[in-house]
């Protein structure tokens, strides 16, 4: 191992996880759509997902700890080759729609930061801020080119704004409740906190499931750890507990000062809303209140930018066979990023950015669609993992490893229950509202503010479909082309 590529401290990578995993908007898109409900729904995704998920690529990372690409070399070592690269393949084109929902926003937050306002409305909204999230992403895979010593350098910054953001809102709206007696915008009781068993609510888990969830992107950079794999395991744990509980105070602390009314629904300005209202009480007037604001998250959006750029990419191309999508799209660097891969993503974000803008009118029905098609497809390589986790624990828990995740039958079990709660959270995430479409199909309508529910379920299955198969249909040529070679010497041999 070359340990000139040992560059990033256990500090740096936490911030980095904090970049890869936490982001104060998730609070406020979770508290708009369920309100005082995802309080309790964080805490629950932290103990009863992030915490024991972060554990298991913890034991996945020992198992590995000489491999480059993470989530590949992982998945490889219980299931196989091919259902390596198709798990990996998953974390690629799920993020592709999770630029589409981030890019958006990270110019609603230069908005606020440059002009005090959210300056994207009108009947062109939609497409005008496509068109600049593209400009914006070419630019971002320029960074990412550059590899983990740029990277390091924006996340470092970006995970010092999301730690400043949640916890210095936290305490200002604890403030304003405990030392400046003013009265909680929303009220506290069982029936608020309550999550209540409706779609919208089971929908919102996916949300939150996305929220706690990315930690599995950092494993590219085990071997760019000072302390290596001892030092990810016991970082990344730190980070797993530390964010469950901002989230979840965060949430609360959101219902302490923005009343619901003025919160629900409101995906594009809701963030600016809440600190508005909260440095109101301190004397602070909105527009200084919201360019700051506007600022920080602009901070934390380019650091998902450029890690979420780069590490899914890295995670596909750098050990994946040269020979399934070519030597060119595989070729790397001397950072181990693979520059055409990275130019190719860049194209199909392009595509994909344009699809949505010309389907959906306003900003907030385009946010709240993004957001769901993003945390329905980010499931699906966390049901690959967790398969192969089951497979480890089962078949192959013979494989040396520093770190293991209790005894092989509570792995097991641990392991088979997030399988099912998975699998149940990606269905719901994925087709829309069954009474939605039901009223579409007799009456063909659908509620203001909302996507027309046959567009969603189009562009959700299908961009599922398209992608896997797509993935599919590669690794098959793949394997014909192989098999025949083998074939070919093996006759070659036998004519001797």
């Amino acid at each position: 191992m070359n340990e000139n590529r040992r560059r990033i401290s256990s500090i740096s990578f936490l911030l980095m996880t904090f970049t890869a995993v936490f982001a104060f908007n998730d609070i406020i898109n979770a508290t708009a759509s369920i309100g005082l409900a995802a309080v309790p729904t964080f805490l629950f995704a932290t103990i009863f997902y992030f915490f024991p998920f972060a554990l298991m690529i913890g034991e996945f990372s020992s198992a590995n700890k000489d491999a480059e690409s993470g989530v590949y070399s992982w998945i490889r070592t219980s299931l196989g080759e091919k259902w390596a690269f198709l798990g990996s393949w998953s974390y690629f084109f799920v993020n592709l729609f999770f630029f589409v929902a981030l890019l958006p926003q990270t110019l609603i937050y230069a908005s606020y930061t440059f002009t005090g306002e959210n300056v994207f409305g009108g009947v062109h909204a939609t497409l005008t801020i496509s068109i600049l999230s593209i400009a914006l992403f070419w630019l971002t895979t320029f960074v990412s080119i550059k590899g983990v010593s740029w990277i390091s350098k924006v996340t470092d910054v970006s995970g010092v704004a999301r730690i400043l953001m949640g916890v210095g809102f936290i305490v200002l709206a604890l403030g304003v409740y405990f030392l400046l007696k003013q009265p909680a915008a929303q009220e506290f009781s069982s029936e608020s906190v309550l999550p209540g068993a409706n779609w919208n609510y089971l929908m919102t888990m996916a949300w939150i499931l996305q929220a706690v969830g990315g930690a599995e992107a950092v494993g590219v950079y085990v071997k760019d750890i000072k302390g290596g794999n001892k030092s990810f395991v016991k970082t990344l744990i730190i980070a797993a507990i530390s964010i469950g509980v901002i989230y979840a105070l965060g949430a609360a602390a959101v219902g302490l000062v923005l009343p619901a009314e003025q919160l629900q629904g409101n995906y594009s300005n809701a963030l600016f809303d809440a600190f508005a209202v909260l440095g109101n009480h301190f004397g602070i007037s909105s527009g200084v209140t919201t360019r700051i604001v506007g600022l920080i998250m602009l901070l934390s959006a380019a650091g998902s930018l450029v890690i979420w750029t780069a590490a899914p990419v890295k995670i596909l191309f750098s050990e994946i066979p040269s020979g399934i999508f070519g030597k060119w799209v595989s070729k790397t660097n001397e950072e181990g990023n693979p520059t055409n891969a990275l130019l190719l993503q860049a194209f199909v974000v392009t595509a994909l950015m344009i699809i949505p803008a010309l389907g959906i009118g306003s900003i907030d029905t385009l946010l709240k669609t993004l957001i769901n098609m993003t945390a329905a497809t980010s499931l699906i390589p966390v049901l690959f993992l967790l398969v192969s986790y089951i497979v480890l624990r089962t078949k192959k828990d013979h494989i040396p490893r520093t770190f293991r995740m209790g005894g092989r039958r509570s792995g097991i079990a641990i392991g088979v229950l997030l399988l099912v709660f998975f699998t149940f959270a990606f269905f719901v995430s994925t087709f829309p509202s069954p009474v939605a479409l039901m009223e579409y199909f007799k009456y063909g309508t659908f509620a203001e503010g909302t996507a027309n529910p046959m567009f969603s379920l189009l562009y959700n299955v299908l961009g599922i479909v398209v992608f896997v198969g797509f993935a599919w249909i590669c690794y098959r040529r793949y394997e014909n082309k192989n098999l025949g070679g083998i074939n070919h010497d093996n006759e070659e041999k036998m004519g001797r």
